[in-house]
């Protein structure tokens, strides 16, 4: 099957929202980090490279990286 990983994604995403899985959320944003992180790019609105754009690349990975610790101190009902 092509994109299995991109139809089961979307499968839970659903079941995140219906069933208010917050903890979702932070493992998502975390496994795109590391895609992100490892590929040099990110598919935004827009694609970003690292290489032809590093401070903004390195300021999106900032803001993910800020993103996934709010979720999982949002999970761990730190605040």
């Amino acid at each position: 099957m092509k994109k299995w990983k991109t139809i089961i994604a979307l499968l839970l995403m659903a079941f995140a929202i219906i069933l208010e899985w917050n903890w979702f959320w932070a493992i998502f944003i975390v496994l795109g980090l590391i895609n992100v992180i490892k590929s040099g790019e990110i598919h935004f609105v827009e694609s970003v490279t690292r290489k032809e754009t590093p401070k903004l690349y390195w300021v999106m990975v900032f803001i993910w990286m800020i993103l996934a610790l709010y979720s999982i101190l949002n999970y761990l009902s730190v605040f």
